[in-house]
């Protein structure tokens, strides 16, 4: 579930995914500009439900 929800931030340019050589293969992720830009209503949403309470 995790991998394609990943998969899926990728595909909207949110994440980018990294793929790294090795064994075991490892894949690291990391916000993209795009992604940085939703910081505003992420933190929007934090404060209404915390409200909430």
């Amino acid at each position: 579930m995790l991998s394609e929800r990943l998969a899926q931030l990728a595909g909207a340019g949110v994440v980018a995914r990294e793929r790294r050589p090795g064994w075991p293969p490892t894949v690291r992720y990391a916000l993209t500009p795009r992604g940085r830009e939703l910081g505003p209503v992420l933190q929007a949403l934090w404060d209404w439900g915390a409200a909430a309470d």
